[in-house]
């Protein structure tokens, strides 16, 4: 009987900084929710399996209304690669004047997976890893880190700042 043995790799997208932020202040604060919702299935390309709103809490007892809410995403890298991306959200917006702020935080991990017979794993991923993975891999990891800054500006956009540029494949970002 031949055992399976898997490798597993976990990549932050963002090295060195481990999270992308936006902060704003103005009216309709509450509007980034209802943004962020509609715009991750068309924005990453995936189905309604491969994202939820894990959390949404919010406090109407006073004024200012706060709020706080989770997303993932996880969007399919190659045959062995996942991206996952989190998406943060708190804030607080007046019942009178609708006027409030909110911080938006962004991150993503990139896991690999690899399996092979526990006898061949070792030299079966070396040699994958050499001749391919390992190039891929950074290709992976920009890619992910431009699906992090793209959708930072596209919340950007719906609010009307300025966008910011974002990193493509094989170009170093720093």
């Amino acid at each position: 009987m031949v055992t399976v043995g898997t490798l597993s790799i976990e990549d932050d997208c963002l090295t060195p900084e481990r999270y992308a932020y936006l902060t704003y202040s103005g009216p309709d604060p509450w509007g980034v929710f209802k943004k962020i919702t509609d715009s991750l299935k068309p924005f990453f390309h995936i189905s309604t399996s491969s994202t939820n709103n894990d959390r949404l809490n919010w406090d109407i007892s006073g004024d200012p209304i706060t709020f706080y809410s989770l997303w993932w995403v996880k969007k399919k890298m190659s045959g062995i690669s996942l991206a996952k991306i989190t998406i943060k959200v708190q804030g607080e917006v007046s019942k009178t004047t609708n006027m409030g702020k909110f911080t938006l935080q962004l991150y993503g991990d990139l896991y690999t997976e690899f399996s092979a017979p526990s006898i061949l794993l070792k030299s079966a991923w070396l040699l994958y890893s050499y001749l391919f993975y390992n190039k891929a891999r950074q290709a992976y990891i920009t890619e992910c880190q431009g699906l992090i800054y793209n959708f930072r500006n596209e919340i950007k956009k719906h609010y009307n700042l300025d966008v910011t540029s974002v990193p493509e494949r094989g170009v170093a970002f720093g």
